[in-house]
């Protein structure tokens, strides 16, 4: 049996400027420039925010896994380029983005009830930048899927994951996973072999 070949690194534990750098890594959102500034004057209030959004995740029914496994069903076949967690709204919900036949799906998944709120075509991989059309073209030829690498991280930090997406790092793909560990957050790095080097 093949083995697959990964490099399996624990960047940082979670502070509020690791919580950007997630986000930048796994394709989410950077508040803007002024929002940036006055939360890092407060830190109380950026830990404060953290700790809320930490403390929903912990109390929601459906795990990472189970949202990850409902998106991809919506479209048999496809694989998960992206998938995070998001407590700030009324209900926690999982934002999964899949990819299929060159077409980019993002689901929102209720956290409570596992059911899909809002299924839209996010983008095509034409309509992306030529950094992630690399990550998604890699993405289709590299044998690990998302779920695994969600696996490896969360036993290689001893937690529950949160979030996971894509990162072209020195032009190779690699899985950024973020992983709950007690009160701190780890984030992951796993660079799948590609199948031309086996």
């Amino acid at each position: 049996m093949r083995r697959i070949a990964l490099f399996t690194f624990i960047l940082l534990s979670w502070t509020p400027l690791a919580h950007a750098v997630a986000d930048a890594a796994t394709g989410g959102m950077q508040a803007p420039m002024d929002q940036q500034s006055s939360n890092a004057n407060d830190p109380a209030l950026s830990q404060e925010a953290i700790d809320r959004e930490l403390d929903k995740f912990r109390r929601t029914e459906v795990s990472l896994h189970q949202a990850l496994r409902i998106a991809e069903k919506i479209h048999p076949g496809s694989k998960t380029a992206d998938i995070s967690f998001e407590g700030g709204l009324d209900a926690p919900v999982y934002k999964v983005r899949t990819l299929q036949s060159g077409r980019i799906w993002e689901f929102d998944i209720d956290g409570t009830t596992a059911k899909v709120r809002n299924s839209v075509l996010f983008s095509t991989v034409q309509g992306m930048s030529e950094s992630d059309r690399d990550s998604l073209t890699a993405l289709t030829t590299v044998r690990l899927k998302m779920s695994d690498a969600i696996r490896i991280a969360e036993r290689s930090a001893a937690g529950k994951a949160i979030s996971g997406g894509l990162m072209n790092k020195d032009g190779k793909l690699a899985y950024v996973i973020v992983v709950v560990c007690g009160n701190d957050l780890k984030q992951v790095t796993l660079e799948p072999s590609s199948p031309r080097s086996r």
